[in-house]
């Protein structure tokens, strides 16, 4: 929190998490994959941090009423708990959310569960222009 800030009584903490976007790094584009898609918009280093972004981690019941919903093409699986083996499910914000699917990705992503983020970060080095794609089969809806 900013330093003299102060929160009133009841209010509810709305300070930043702790997440980044890609900046001028990266851009929304059409792509010719599917739809939209996520773009190197300056050439980027192999291993560079594209963003941090947050998520929304969904319960089970949650995740069951978007199923008939356009949002539902954003949920991917997170985890399953260990006491009861409950999936459960997230959806990310921010330009991580335009990111395509490739078996032969160029990028990589990282789920915190527990800080409720998605990192991204590039595979190769990428060209200005080149879609930033990600594999993620093995979060994909079929495990949800």
């Amino acid at each position: 929190m900013a330093p003299g800030w102060r929160l009133s009584p009841g209010v509810l903490d709305t300070r930043p998490m702790a997440t980044s976007s890609g900046g001028t790094r990266v851009e929304v584009k059409t792509s010719p994959l599917h739809g939209r898609g996520l773009f190197a918009s300056t050439d980027i280093p192999a291993g560079a941090l594209l963003g941090v972004y947050p998520l929304l981690i969904l319960s089970h019941e949650d995740t069951e009423r978007l199923k008939p919903t356009r949002i539902y093409h954003y949920v991917f699986y997170v985890d399953e708990r260990e006491e009861d083996g409950a999936v459960r499910a997230a959806v990310a914000f921010g330009e991580i959310s335009m990111c395509n699917h490739s078996p032969a990705a160029n990028a990589d992503f990282y789920v915190d569960a527990a800080a409720e983020t998605v990192t991204l970060t590039s595979r190769v080095a990428l060209k200005a222009g080149d879609e930033i794609l990600i594999d993620y089969e093995d979060f994909a809806d079929e495990a949800i």
